[in-house]
């Protein structure tokens, strides 16, 4: 076998160990894809700016609409973040309960909905027998039409003024249980 100059060696070497290095330096194993992958952060898919949802019943009625200035979706939360949103629901009674908060977060399923700060509650909004129902953070089960909260809660309608820590309500018959350190006033209607 006819004897290599060194000059040769190094170009052989070369064009052998190039593509190996160029290879091991610019990718990575499958194994490694894979792990960062299942470590990738929490990030949106999609948002929508100026959103307003619509929901209706079995007969063309409309239940609920909500509204929100910006709404952004996690799906490895499997859940939807409101800035600003407002609800609005549409009772049979032609009477309306609207809910309104600076932060929420809905489950994409639907089934839960975390609203936080400066939560309002509004039933019968702009009537003269609204009552008003304020606090920091509020549980709602929408297809229950129950809400909760164990933050201190404040509730105002025409003629009286009650205050508590810890709520829960079921919208439907307008039931409310206050849980501890209830506290209230009372006028009679003139």
């Amino acid at each position: 076998m006819p004897e290599l100059s060194n000059k040769t060696r190094i170009i052989l070497a070369a064009i052998i160990l190039i593509p190996v290095l160029l290879y091991w330096g610019f990718s990575s194993s499958p194994n490694e894809s894979i792990s960062q992958n299942t470590k990738a952060k929490n990030t949106i898919d999609y948002f929508v700016e100026n959103a307003t949802f619509k929901e209706w019943d079995s007969d063309g009625s409309l239940l609920r609409k909500t509204e929100s200035i910006l709404l952004e979706h996690y799906p490895k939360e499997k859940a939807s973040h409101l800035d600003k949103p407002i609800n609005t629901s549409y009772r049979t009674d032609h009477s309306q309960l609207k809910i309104s908060s600076d932060k929420g977060t809905v489950r994409d399923n639907n089934r839960r909905t975390d609203l936080s700060g400066n939560v309002v509650v509004i039933d019968n909004p702009d009537t003269e027998s609204q009552t008003i129902i304020n606090t920091n953070f509020l549980t709602i089960y929408p297809k229950k039409d129950y809400a909760e909260t164990e933050e201190h809660v404040t509730i105002t309608s025409p003629h009286s003024k009650l205050e508590g820590v810890g709520m829960d309500v079921t919208f439907d018959t307008r039931i409310l249980n206050l849980h501890s350190r209830v506290k209230g006033t009372h006028s009679n209607a003139e």
